[in-house]
């Protein structure tokens, strides 16, 4: 073993301990993605057990499953999921902090490697993320493993590293799908000689390899992937608030925290050490970490996360400065270095020493002390089973780090409760068996008002808090309190036939919402005695055309149906609210079903060319299927489709002779394609109830839906 290398592995021995005094202190729940990624390792820990291959493939549209089966796998061996996943973050911490040492020896020598490797792993932001099971820390640590695999090969002049590398490439894309932004640039210098003999053949032997690793969970997702990454990076983070690229809070964002990310040591040695790289011609290191910086800083959607990756090539930049130094000038940085690693440590874990910040809001390091703050999830579950007597659907209303929609779910996800948490609800409460909801503090600005609009509403609305009252209340960490509602609607003492009538009424006048130019509308109503409680056993509505919609969206996309029959059974409404203020409070349905409608060909047209995705689409409805062409920035998709039954959502798209830029696509591999055009997945999690739909009949000139059902 190295001399550096002795002093590289009693500092991650030091660091595993630091984490795991931590670890048994922090008793606050797992932050939203923190929770999300957990509750994956807990279903690929079962999936691992039954052998669900197929099941742990497609598990996420979006993260890949290396680093939740890892854990999952280690779930299964051990008691807790919270070591797990701890577990799995130290063992890549320890990766990490290794590729960084054999990048750092592989461009500088020993010394260079082994100060690297110390940089790297008590860097401010690796501590920290050290602490939390997510996917950026396994990231950095096959981004740092690629960077020295990419190296052995010589600039692609050695071909059994090459393959090697190959394999790896192919790792760090089955733990994230942003990894090849990280690598590619100093693969594109490692191209520089690609005229020499045998340069391009081993580069696509590594292309090759790495494509056949990550192709399993890849392929399915090719045509779907890149546009999810363009929505993270663009919409949903201007959705969340986060400022332009271009202006100088965008541009100045990673800049402003690259002291606390790396370490105020690191910056200053790296600074120097980006001048001894471009000295000793190590252009692709320096591109590995410029060039993503770069590009993170031009990307809308900003979190230090993004950045970690880029914090071992970085750290091997500081390791040139550092070994470029005179032997006195190098033992006082050593000690340096070694005091800074230990206050970057003790502030980052412990909050010892205090970090004041170097700017407003921006600290000098990295501060996350353990908190022994008890924040009442079990409790809150217990009475969740408690109420629910069963499966229930509860709505957990605020959005709070610790205390939000994630760690519910992740909780009843790892002790097996069958409870179905969603997330706060729209209107009205449909579907809502109990909800859990909090004063103060509701998250994140970009999602705080949905929280507050339904606190608010209770507040003033009577009947709203009597059908769901309280049944328990917490006291929780900063100062607020939790409530748990559940779904319990109070006899009304009017007749049951003026109840049955105010419904009726009431029924006629939502319809506006969504309908609109209706002719010929009917509503017709089965009741019992159980309509004091808001119970109707069966409506149905028809009308002999309508424009439907959801209107209270701005630039809805509107379908005009004619024939149009809805049945709902097993309706529950608020008595109270309809009598009173002729105002139809809908909470459950037991099903709807769409038993009859007619579309005319000109009319889906319309209503194809109001949605976003389809305004390029061209539709053209045959007997039996139809024929749909979307055109898009990429390659254009064709198919023929077929609406055929389903079990689980209200219908389903059977699909065939697929072509992407007229090349027809293999019958083996026509779900590859179609899954990420397929709207029926996303529509059966969006609805509240249960929704059917009648035989589906195409025919030239309109699509109908028949009251005869086929077979379910």
């Amino acid at each position: 073993m190295s001399r550096a290398l002795t002093l590289v592995l009693p500092v991650f021995v030091a660091l595993v301990i630091v984490c795991a005094v931590w670890l048994g202190i922090d008793r606050r729940p797992p932050e939203w993605d923190h929770a999300n990624h957990l509750e994956r390792a807990v279903l690929c820990a079962a999936d691992l057990g039954a052998a669900k291959i197929r099941s742990l493939l497609e598990r996420s549209s979006f993260y890949p499953p290396l680093v939740t089966c890892t854990a999952g796998a280690l779930y299964r061996l051990l008691p807790s999921d919270a070591l797990a996943g701890q577990i799995t973050m130290w063992l890549f911490l320890g990766l990490g902090m290794l590729g960084t040492y054999l990048l750092g020896r592989r461009v500088g020598g020993d010394l260079v490697g082994g100060v690297a490797a110390v940089l790297f792993g008590t860097a401010p932001f690796v501590v920290f993320s050290a602490l939390r099971f997510q996917l950026d820390l396994p990231l950095a640590a096959f981004v740092a493993v690629s960077l020295w695999a990419l190296t052995t090969t010589d600039s692609f002049t050695r071909r059994t590293p090459a393959l090697l590398t190959g394999m790896v490439f192919g790792l760090g894309l089955l733990t994230k799908a942003s990894f090849p932004l990280y690598v590619l640039p100093a693969v594109f210098v490692s191209l520089r000689r690609f005229r020499q003999s045998g340069v391009l053949a081993n580069a696509s032997l590594t292309l090759g390899v790495a494509t056949i690793v990550a192709l399993p969970w890849y392929g399915p997702r090719a045509f779907g992937i890149l546009t999810q990454v363009g929505a993270r990076a663009g919409r949903q983070a201007a959705e969340s608030g986060h400022p332009d690229p271009l202006t100088w809070m965008g541009l100045s964002f990673y800049p402003t925290w690259i002291v606390p990310q790396l370490g105020v040591v690191t910056v200053l040695l790296m600074l120097a050490g980006l001048v001894v790289a471009l000295g000793r011609g190590q252009v692709g290191l320096v591109a590995s970490v410029l060039v993503p910086f770069a590009l993170c800083a031009l990307i809308q959607n900003k979190n230090l996360r993004y950045t970690l990756p880029i914090l071992p090539a970085a750290a091997v930049v500081a390791g040139l400065a550092f070994g470029a130094l005179g032997p006195r000038l190098r033992r006082c940085a050593g000690a340096i270095v070694a005091i800074g690693a230990l206050l970057q440590v003790g502030a980052t874990a412990f909050g010892v020493p205090p970090s004041p910040s170097i700017l407003r809001g921006v600290p000098w390091l990295m501060a996350s002390a353990p908190s022994t703050d008890d924040w009442r999830q079990r409790e809150v579950l217990a009475v969740l089973m408690r109420e629910s007597g069963g499966q229930a659907v509860v709505s957990v209303v605020p959005n709070s780090a610790y205390f939000s929609v994630s760690n519910f779910r992740y909780f009843a996800v790892r002790d097996g409760l069958p409870l179905r948490f969603v997330r706060a609800w729209d209107g009205d409460p449909l579907g809502v068996d109990l909800m859990v909801l909090k004063s103060g503090h509701q998250g994140p600005t970009w999602t705080a008002a949905k929280p507050q609009r339904i606190n608010e509403r209770f507040a003033t609305d009577p009947y709203l808090a009597r059908a769901f009252p309280v049944v328990a209340e917490f006291p929780l960490p900063d100062g607020s309190s939790a409530t748990v509602r559940s779904r319990r609607v109070p006899p009304h003492p009017a007749p049951p036939g003026a109840i049955a009538e105010a419904v009726e009424a009431a029924v006629r006048r939502n319809a506006a919402r969504f309908a609109r130019d209706i002719d010929g509308l009917t509503v017709t109503l089965t009741w019992g005695a159980d309509i004091a409680r808001g119970r109707v056993e069966r409506l149905v509505m028809s009308a002999r055309s309508a424009t439907l919609g959801e209107f209270a969206r701005r630039d809805t996309a509107t379908l005009r149906v004619r024939e149009l029959r809805l049945v709902a059974t097993d309706l529950l409404v608020d008595p109270a609210s309809v009598v009173a203020l002729s105002r139809l409070d809908v909470l459950d349905v037991g099903r709807i079903a769409v038993e009859q409608a007619t579309i005319s060909n000109a009319d889906l047209t319309v209503f194809l060319k109001g949605l976003k995705h389809f305004r390029r689409a061209r539709l053209i409805l045959e007997d039996g299927a139809a024929h749909l062409a979307l055109g898009q920035a990429g390659p254009d998709v064709a198919a023929r489709i077929r609406i055929v039954p389903a079990s689980d959502r209200p219908f389903a798209i059977e699909a065939s002779d697929v072509r992407v830029a007229g090349v027809p696509i293999p019958s083996a591999l026509v779900n590859w394609v179609i899954r990420n055009y397929d709207p029926t997945p996303r529509l059966a999690a969006r609805l509240p109830v249960p929704v059917e739909i009648g035989d589906v009949v195409i025919r030239r000139d309109a699509v109908e839906i028949r009251p005869e059902k086929g077979a379910r």
